[in-house]
């Protein structure tokens, strides 16, 4: 009984640190792909500057002061990925954290344009 009790303050304590290891703030400086088409410029102000991936109680999304704000979804264990349109640019956001290092990658899907970031 006293082994159960024990087994159960146990688990009960470690309960919160699980949960907030969920939560995870990551900073990015996305950089243009070198291979970038001169249209693809015209968005760089809005990429070349910092990116924050945050996930609060298991939401995952980015966050920059560009005005790109995009939830994601998990697609592998440490990968999220979301869609955000910028004019006439579909882009496609990817949030590796579960890499070493951490990285973020922003493509169009139609033009070619690439900007990326590895953790700060």
């Amino acid at each position: 009984m006293i082994a159960r009790l024990v087994a159960l303050a146990v688990a009960a304590a470690l309960t919160p640190a699980a949960a907030s290891a969920q939560n995870a703030e990551v900073h990015f400086w996305l950089k243009g792909d070198a291979n970038n088409i001169q249209g693809c410029m015209f968005a760089d102000p809005s990429f070349t500057r910092e990116h924050t991936f945050l996930m609060v109680n298991g939401q995952a999304e980015i966050k920059s002061a560009g005005g790109i704000n995009v939830k994601l979804k998990q697609r592998a264990d440490g990968v999220y990925t979301g869609d955000f349109d910028l004019g006439r640019m579909n882009l496609n956001i990817v949030a590796n954290i579960a890499s070493q290092p951490k990285m973020l990658t922003v493509a169009s899907q139609d033009l070619g344009c690439k900007w990326s970031a590895v953790r700060e």
